[in-house]
């Protein structure tokens, strides 16, 4: 008899792998084939047993841990189902004969291309959903042992089943759901978004959207929610109607299990092609699907034409035909595709043992201090009634969040793993709070320059995880055990504040310091407050040391921060003083209107009509706690501003915790997350900026546009703080306390001349200029194309 033997992560939890492995194991069985199971995660008897009434052609299975891997008793194959299992080839290949198949089951951009590199040549062969797939990485990496195959469709039925000609239920609704796990990759926000402009406004009242599923996005997709107003038409984990349509907007999959499982059921889908067109690449011959384009306003309409539409028969059927046509005979496929000799290379030292191969292992599945909270988690819930109760949301979230905040740091490697290259790169923006600023614009710019850029962005949440995964950039989690490792394989890190201590500085790194403004108040070495400069001088000299290279905007730039930081103290730095990203973007985009109206869109989620007027309200943050960032009733100033007026209030980040007070205010008050906000796009937005003390008023001087300054606090300020320079001298912008009233009318009043602009453009800002980013690229990394 013949056997396999497969590999997993946790086979006794859900998910798509698992139900691929449910499947296998059933194809190899019907085909007579013996089956054991390796499985990472710890499990008892009762995992077992359940598991093998659920699945009863699994009765003959042998399960193993991980550490049995030593008793593998040659089978014909060894399957390895997870990416981060694949540095067992090596052993495999020592201890056995059995031809090792590596499975790849996630999109090909999120696979370590290191372990590809380093274990491909152990392999027989290696699996992938499609060809395209497979010549990526037969050009990529030389390996010609691969083959296209989907994943095992044994589940999947393909019986007809009562079918729904209309996709209106009988009570007016139009239902549309989704199933899958909560991450970014799934991109289930611009599902939400795409909800949004349907209901509130085009007035589909009678569109719902059911979501259902698990996973770490689910505090999102709830904030979300109810950030839209979305709570009678967005639902989570609620039962989802019998007629419905399915809606997949996913960066990336490999498959689709759910996708197909919804074709098998005779329900009509509206799917995302995929950033890589995997997707097309799988259904693109099925009926009864509408394909998204990520573009609110045609997505929306074509929603609604897809829905009148009579959904026929005879799409069923044909569908029904080609899922029976990717199921049929997946043994014997298998069997042609992996036909020939074993040539994977072997590895005969004698230091290669399963316990050194184990260490790796681990090593790879390390995630952060959560490891071992999670192992204690899952012993809990095997204990009746216990486990029930510990699964509960209201308890489990809530705990893990404690957790999580109390594991927050974990310790960097002793030694970095992995040489740094040159087409990795770090972007450090706010220290994670945001994705904007200089970094951002770096990052745009590497990004059209290098076509084999990895591009990977410091994030503190979700949101800033949503806001760098649409431009496809990979966000990692700022001070986690993934942010620390790949920061050290990247040669490029790009930051606008200064980089966590605990990811320290390879040989070779390149430090890029852009920093975040302009500075009129004192900073650091300069402050007023002689405790407050010691206390902020001696943990900031030793984080200046780290950089390469430092941008600003001009000689005045310069010698302000030579005072503020002790540059000289860094012999290594190199000044690069003619211009900035973020400031070349508002010159490239002074008066486009096509721009603008991006920026409407992305912000409003509404088409841009042209008729309102912003006014963009940045207050600086102030050190402790305080309830409001102005004494102005803004309500009072709103309502007596002409009715296409209305205010954007852009928090400081260390106050965004008042954004709903905020938006809540007035409906012509809009209060943003701080998260997704980009202040370089609401400048060229705004029409008007109100600010006090922000470097805000000079970047907003790229773009000619009126300024007020309201200071409520000057005399204090500078008794704590104190000034650079002042701004009524130096460029004829003078601040003063404002009313509402006479807050009004400066808003209102005809501002032609607005000479300060003029002023801080050849005092402050001298050596800004479009080219500004190209030029410090091709001193940094060398020559490339154009970046705007």
């Amino acid at each position: 008899m013949k056997k396999i033997a497969l590999i997993g992560f946790n086979i006794f939890a859900p998910g798509g792998t698992s139900q691929s492995n449910y499947n296998m194991i059933e194809e190899f069985h019907e085909a007579g084939y013996a089956t054991a199971f390796y499985n990472f995660r710890p499990f008892s008897k009762h995992d077992v047993r359940k598991l093998k009434a659920e699945h009863t052609y699994a009765a003959s299975t042998s399960f193993y841990q991980f550490q049995d891997l030593d008793k593998v008793d040659d089978p014909d194959y060894i399957f390895i189902t997870r990416e981060e299992f694949f540095c067992l080839a090596p052993y495999l290949r020592k201890v056995s004969t059995a031809k090792i198949i590596g499975e790849i089951h996630a999109p090909l951009p999120m696979v370590n291309e290191e372990d590809l590199e380093r274990y491909l040549p152990y392999m027989s062969f290696v699996r992938v959903a499609t060809d395209s797939v497979k010549k990526q990485i037969e050009a990529k990496y030389d390996f010609h042992r691969v083959y296209a195959q989907t994943v095992s469709l044994k589940h999947i039925k393909t019986v007809e089943l009562p079918y729904e000609t209309k996709m209106i239920d009988e009570d007016g609704f139009v239902n549309l759901a989704v199933r899958a796990r909560f991450d970014y990759v799934k991109d289930i926000p611009y599902s939400i978004r795409l909800m949004d402009y349907l209901v509130n406004f085009k007035g589909y009242n009678n569109y719902r959207f059911f979501i259902t599923g698990y996973g770490p996005a689910k505090t999102l997709y709830r904030n979300l929610i109810k950030y839209y107003n979305l709570e009678d038409n967005v639902l989570l984990n609620e039962d989802t109607p019998a007629d419905h349509i399915y809606l997949s907007t996913s960066f990336m999959e490999t498959f689709g299990y759910s996708i197909v499982e919804e074709f098998s059921e005779g329900h009509p889908v509206a799917l995302y092609s995929g950033d890589d067109g995997v997707l097309k690449e799988n259904f693109g011959e099925f009926a009864d699907c509408m394909w998204i384009t990520k573009n609110i306003a045609k997505d929306a309409a074509a929603l609604v034409e897809f829905v009148g539409q009579e959904h026929y028969a005879a799409d069923y059927q044909h569908n029904l035909k080609l899922i029976e046509a990717i199921k049929a005979d997946y043994v014997g496929k298998f069997e042609v595709n992996t036909a020939g000799d074993n040539a994977a290379e072997k590895n005969e030292s004698d230091e290669l043992t399963l316990e050194s191969t184990l260490a790796v292992v681990a090593k790879k599945m390390r995630q952060d201090g959560m490891r071992k909270f999670r192992k204690f988690y899952y012993k809990i819930k095997k204990v009746p009634g216990l486990g029930s109760l510990v699964s509960q949301d209201w308890i489990r979230e809530p705990a893990m969040n404690i957790l999580r905040a109390m594991t927050g740091s974990v310790k960097a490697p002793d030694e970095p793993e992995g040489k740094l290259s040159p087409h990795k790169y770090f972007i450090e923006s706010f220290h994670g709070s945001n994705f904007s600023g200089d970094p951002k614009y770096f990052a745009l710019a590497i990004r059209d320059r290098d076509p084999q850029a990895e591009i990977f962005v410091s994030s503190r949440n979700q949101l800033v995880d949503m806001e760098a995964g649409n431009y496809g950039f990979t966000p990692v989690r700022t001070g986690s055990l993934k942010y620390i490792e790949q920061f050290q394989k990247c040669k490029y890190v790009f930051m606008n504040g200064n980089t966590l201590d605990k990811a320290g500085k390879r040989d070779g790194q390149v430090f890029i310091e852009t920093w975040h403004g302009f500075p009129m108040k004192k900073m650091v070495n300069d402050l007023e407050d002689e405790n407050q400069r010691e206390i902020e001088s001696t943990a900031f000299a030793p984080r200046m040391q780290k950089w390469d290279y430092l941008t600003t905007s001009s000689d005045y730039n310069t010698e302000l921060l030579e005072s503020a930081f002790k540059l000289a103290d860094n012999k290594e730095l190199t000044i690069l003083g003619n211009g900035t990203p973020k400031n070349e973007y508002l010159l490239a985009h002074d008066g486009d209107e096509a721009e603008k109206e991006r920026i409407f869109e992305k912000y409003f989620n509404r088409p841009y009509n042209g008729n309102e007027h912003f006014v963009l309200f940045c207050p600086t943050w102030r050190k402790g706690n305080r309830g409001e960032v102005s004494e102005l009733d803004l309500t009072e100033v709103i309502n007596k501003l002409p009715e296409n007026y209305e205010l954007i209030v852009k928090l400081h980040p260390n106050e965004g915790g008042m954004r709903k007070h905020y938006s809540d205010l007035d409906p012509r008050i809009y209060c943003f997350y701080n998260e997704l906000v980009d202040i370089q796009e609401l400048y060229v937005l705004a029409d008007v900026l109100i600010s006090d003390y922000s470097s805000a008023i000079f970047d907003y001087a790229m773009l000619d546009k009126k300024t007020i300054v309201m200071q409520e606090d000057e005399d204090d300020y500078a008794k704590k703080i104190g000034w650079y320079f002042d701004s009524e001298t130096e460029c004829g912008l003078k601040g003063k306390k404002y009313t509402e009233d006479e807050l009004v009318a400066a808003i209102l009043a005809p501002d032609d001349d607005r000479e300060y602009n003029r002023l801080i453009k050849e005092r402050l800002m001298t050596n800004e200029h479009i080219g500004a980013t190209e030029d410090a690229l091709n001193l940094i990394v060398g020559r490339g194309s154009n970046s705007f």
